[in-house]
């Protein structure tokens, strides 16, 4: 990283610029809209029991959206939460300072759910019917060229992850935030999963190609992940990220990211990490840090001072959602916190609060809850490998949900129930059970739960060898993913089709597929899709003894794991290269690969687990041939 003797202004001046602004940027007054981090605490004590709160407030890698869906399917139906952004009028200097990039021919677009740049516009004489909120599909696909319309004489705000209403027509526009949530909340941290709408990739492609990219209001942590965004901006001839510093001394500072920097270096902070992501994308040229305090930022780079109100935003968080939403009931204040908790794999925390659910639930004689905790319970007990206990609990469970005629409830169960004996090897079983839960999905025309079970019992057919009926379970999931939009099921059915080509030695079919795979990951910015593909495709031409090409592949899928952080993935990456040295005969160039695959093993602590030894056997072997 670089120290840059440049001004901001200097860095960004004669550019032709686009803002990708964050919640980061109303916070300051008079607008005080609460930083994700503020608004996740008030919400966590409005839904949460008392004994869980301080154990979640700690757990630094929630996510706003992640939360917000949760509360969504508890509480919250509507997505009532999102309308306190709503409430807020009164914008600051950084909305300001957008309005006037607008009017200079510059664009916007925004994650965030409030109107403030659209009231600044206003606030700035713009007149109505030029300023132009784009948010519903329709908007995408009409405004999908912001040249055009700012020599149309519009100024268009691109709300990317919707919006409640369109604050200059009035038009309700809930529907949009729907995806957002849900696209975003489902994936833990690090697991790229969040799907840009296919109707977006034209905006995206002409907001962004051989213009400077400004990100503003984005702290790296609490606020919604923008980098599955940044992965589709392609063309990028700059991107400035302005880090907000409290006290910047009335002066910037630059830096230039440069591959010097180790994103993966211990005590690196996340800003760090994200940035060093964006630099080894090779989407932008270059990549800059500009730590400032954003509003002195902005009122320098104004001409004339704005009309700021001088009444602060004056609604809490927390009596927002006191007035609002309703509080939970004594399960939901449980389930909430253990949604949360499974969310990151604490299983213990999860366990507790299901436990409390249960022993409610006994004590009300509430059927439902009780089917609902032994079922998670059970499924707590089968991640940690105690099948016996998993298999009792979901039992239970199913029992419950034959008495209630809960069809959903028992679909659930029975595809658990199959995930236990599969993972026991009692293929029969599983076999049933799936099937079972295949029946009730389709009397229920529950499309995603088909495609689940279709899934899994392509897998079973798959492990016994029976290829013939896993590629037609396969390749009916795959229909039911096409026809739902559900792209990255696509991605997951193609590669299982490929693997079934694959086995049967059927190469070039295998390769269409993963290709196929392939591009769908990178449609979705899925990294980790992305090298799983990658190291596949590099399998087929290696088994082809096309090693040239498998290098290629297997150096490209290394190269995403690190990226990614991933070194499960970047062992496996060095072994298949080391073994295609070998094959070359470039033995020295394969031992290389291989201790690094090995030295990964023991830093981690697993230089006993078998793939470890089965590296270290190959490492004596070419030892072995280079002594000759």
């Amino acid at each position: 990283m670089k120290s840059k003797n440049l001004t901001f202004k200097e860095l960004i001046e004669g550019k032709k610029l686009t803002f990708l602004v964050g919640a980061g940027c109303s916070v300051d007054a008079p607008s005080c809209l609460p930083a994700g981090r503020m608004m996740m605490d008030a919400i966590i004590r409005h839904t949460c029991a008392e004994s869980e709160i301080e154990k979640l407030l700690a757990i630094k890698e929630l996510r706003f959206e992640q939360l917000v869906e949760i509360v969504r399917d508890e509480l919250d139906s509507e997505l009532k939460i999102i309308d306190y952004y709503g409430l807020c009028d009164t914008p600051n200097l950084q909305h300001f300072f957008l309005a006037q990039m607008l009017k200079k021919g510059h664009f916007v677009m925004t994650t965030n759910f409030d109107f403030l740049i659209e009231y600044s516009l206003q606030q700035s004489d713009v007149p109505e019917d030029e300023i132009v909120p784009v948010i519903t599909r329709n908007d995408f696909e009409k405004y999908d060229n912001p040249e055009e319309l700012f020599n149309e004489g519009k100024k268009a705000v691109y709300k990317i992850h919707g919006s409640s209403k369109n604050v200059i027509s009035g038009e309700s526009t809930k529907h949009s935030l729907v995806a957002t949530i849900q696209a975003f909340g489902s994936g833990k941290e690090g697991e790229s999963v969040f799907q840009v709408e296919l109707f977006k990739r034209p905006l995206f492609e002409n907001i962004s190609r051989g213009r400077t990219l400004v990100v503003m209001g984005y702290s790296g942590s609490d606020d919604f992940d923008i980098v599955p965004t940044l992965r589709v901006l392609k063309g990028v001839e700059s991107i400035v990220w302005v880090d907000y510093t409290s006290d910047d001394g009335g002066k910037e500072q630059i830096y230039e990211i440069t591959s010097e920097l180790d994103q993966n270096t211990e005590g690196s902070n996340k800003m760090e990490r994200i940035l060093g992501d964006l630099y080894h994308m090779g989407n932008a040229k270059h990549v800059y840090r500009v730590d400032a305090n954003t509003s002195r930022l902005a009122k320098d780079m104004l001409k004339r001072e704005p009309p700021l109100s001088e009444e602060k935003f004056p609604v809490s968080p927390g009596i927002f959602l006191e007035d609002n939403i309703t509080p939970a009931d004594g399960f939901r204040r449980f389930c909430i916190p253990y949604k949360i908790y499974h969310g990151f794999d604490r299983h213990p925390d999860s366990m507790r609060c299901l436990t409390t659910i249960l022993k409610l639930a006994e004590k009300q004689e509430n059927l439902g809850w009780k089917s609902f905790a032994l079922g998670e319970i059970g499924m707590i007990y089968y991640a940690q490998g105690n099948y016996p206990e998993a298999l009792k609990r979901c039992e239970e469970a199913l029992q419950i949900d034959e008495q209630l005629g809960d069809l959903s409830g028992k679909a659930t169960r029975l595809n658990n129930i199959g995930l236990i004996y599969d993972a026991q090897g009692n293929y029969p079983e599983a076999l049933k059970c799936y099937e079972g839960a295949l029946q009730i999905s389709e009397q229920l025309g529950d499309l995603s739960g088909k495609a689940t079970r279709l899934n899994n019992i392509g897998l079973i057919y798959n492990t016994q060898g029976n290829y013939s009926e896993a590629l037609k379970r396969y390749e009916e999931a795959l229909q039911i993913d096409e026809q739902l939009g559900n792209l990255l099921g696509k991605a997951t059915r193609l590669n299982n089709i490929g693997l079934i080509y694959d086995a049967q030695g059927n190469y070039p079919e295998a390769l269409k597929r993963y290709e196929e795979a392939l591009k769908v990951d990178e449609q979705l910015g899925n990294l980790s899709g992305k090298a799983t593909r990658l190291n596949n495709i590099g399998s087929i031409h290696y088994a082809q003894g096309n090693y040239s090409e498998a290098l290629k592949r297997y150096e490209e899928a290394l190269q995403v794991d690190e990226q990614l952080g991933n070194l499960s993935g970047k062992t496996t990456c060095l072994n298949n290269i080391g073994s295609i040295h070998y094959a070359q005969g470039n033995y020295k160039a394969a031992l290389q690969n291989l201790e690094q695959a090995l030295q990964i093993f023991i830093a981690l602590g697993l230089e006993t687990s078998p793939n470890a030894q089965t590296i270290g056997k190959s490492i004596e072997t070419v030892k072995s041939k280079l002594k000759r």
